[in-house]
């Protein structure tokens, strides 16, 4: 069976990007992965637009890169921890297959 994938995806008023960015992720040949979203109490629509999507929802108050992560993490249940911030969109299907590719 493949590993499975969390990926962590820190947003902060990333509306804008989002929905390109979950897009993509859902969009991988790649597909045993879940997808946690570490939201840093974001005013626009951020968290609405990524709503449309499986993920799992973390809200934090005070932005602190590595903590962020780490609250990620310990929401996740992969094998293997992907980071990705909300304006980053993954060119390809094959972006999550190639990452962890042993």
């Amino acid at each position: 069976m493949k590993k499975k994938v969390s990926i962590i995806i820190r947003t902060k008023n990333e509306e804008r990007w989002i929905t390109s960015c979950l897009s993509a992720v859902f969009a991988q040949n790649y597909k045993n992965f879940e997808v946690i979203l570490v939201d840093n109490n974001s005013s626009d629509k951020t968290v609405e637009k990524a709503s449309k999507f499986p993920i799992k929802l973390v809200e934090i108050q005070k932005f602190i890169p590595g903590e962020a992560i780490n609250k990620g993490i310990r929401n996740s249940t992969g094998d293997y921890i992907v980071c990705l911030s909300g304006h980053c969109v993954p060119v390809d299907e094959t972006w999550l297959e190639e990452l962890i590719k042993d």
